[in-house]
């Protein structure tokens, strides 16, 4: 594989500036930008209702096929958790208020909750997380969404993917879930990661523990059903999904920023865009095209593919899932041997910057 690797000192006009905080963007005219920032709530009810509907077929078709056979079952039981996994790219969109016109703002809030609560996360936690993301994407220390290594090796790189393939296959599940239930405990007792004692009013700190305490009791009340009506699907369907589904999703998720460049201030550096299937496409809700949203975070999914249109001549060429997590391991394989070299996408840019 072709790799474009420099080393970083001669990246010194793209480091990022904490002073200015100036993103450099191709250009967009403001008219354009308005057009496709609009927001569509036929759309966005569709689209939600369609997922809604393929998970409720996999859930009865895995419940309907194991009273005749328990292995043959795991086929639906896995196409549910496969959808699970994508309730984060509705999140996503949820907690950027563009899923939905202005006037089904309170709904969408409602929404958001329920759907934090399948992915086991405060929504308040969630935005605050991911405004500082798109405020400091890459930027050490800033950006709480991608704290990973300084340098990402391929040994990291392996045993983070085993970590997903273990959860994929239950085994690893278990662990995660315990996890997301410690971190919901921790948050009710008044714990305070970094982000919370950096970024936090304390009205966020006191809506966090609320919700917190509210995804937590429903996540119990969810597992002890199973208890009182002596059946495992409130477990399989409901406790343990997300733990499963957010694992598969992942494998997609994960590319978005791994193996892109720290510290540095244009999107198209240390943002990634993947090639995916039509059917992929529509349940990801915009994840695909990662770095035409980074550059203007305000335009709706819907209408991303049209962003790219016009963006696609200064962007990187997206990959597929094979072909991203190829370029990550040859990344990483790299950096093993020389963790100042950098790998740049696309002929280094020489846009204007925006705030």
């Amino acid at each position: 594989m072709h790799m474009n690797l420099i080393p970083r000192a001669e990246l010194r006009e793209f480091e990022w500036n904490p002073e200015t905080r100036a993103w450099r963007r191709p250009p967009l005219d403001r008219e354009t930008l308005l057009r496709l920032s609009e927001r569509s709530t036929l759309n966005g009810l569709w689209r939600v209702g369609a997922f809604v509907a393929m998970l409720g077929a996999t859930a009865v078709a895995t419940v309907w096929t194991a009273r005749f056979n328990p292995w043959l079952a795991i086929v639906p039981l896995y196409a549910y958790y496969f959808l699970t996994g994508f309730w984060v790219a509705i999140a996503h969109e949820l907690q950027h208020k563009t899923v939905f016109a202005p006037g089904f703002d309170r709904f969408s809030e409602v929404l958001f909750f329920f759907v934090q609560v399948a992915i086991w996360n405060s929504p308040r936690y969630a935005r605050i997380s991911h405004r500082l993301h798109h405020r400091y994407t890459m930027v050490r220390g800033q950006d709480p969404e991608t704290d990973w290594p300084e340098v990402i090796t391929s040994r990291w790189l392996r045993r983070y993917l085993a970590r997903l393939l273990s959860a994929i296959l239950f085994v690893g599940a278990f662990r995660e879930l315990a996890l997301a239930a410690w971190t919901q405990i921790r948050r009710v007792a008044g714990v305070r990661d970094r982000m919370m004692r950096d970024h936090c009013t304390p009205e966020d700190l006191r809506a966090i523990r609320i919700e917190s305490a509210a995804i937590f009791a429903i996540h119990l009340a969810v597992a002890a059903s199973a208890l009182v009506f002596r059946t495992w699907w409130p477990i399989l369907l409901g406790t343990m999904a997300w733990h499963v589904g957010s694992a598969i999703e992942m494998l997609w998720h994960q590319t978005e920023h791994i193996g892109r460049l720290n510290n540095v201030n244009d999107m198209r550096l240390c943002t990634r865009s993947i090639r995916v299937s039509p059917y992929v496409k529509f349940i990801y809700w915009g994840l695909d095209d990662h770095v035409d949203h980074h550059l203007f975070p305000a335009v709706p999914s819907r209408n991303l593919p049209k962003l790219h249109e016009i963006l696609e001549k200064d962007l990187p060429e997206p990959k597929t899932l094979i072909g991203c997590w190829r370029e990550m391991f040859a990344i990483a394989r790299a950096k093993d041997r020389r963790p100042d070299l950098e790998f740049v996408p696309i002929a280094l840019p020489r846009a204007e910057t925006a705030p």
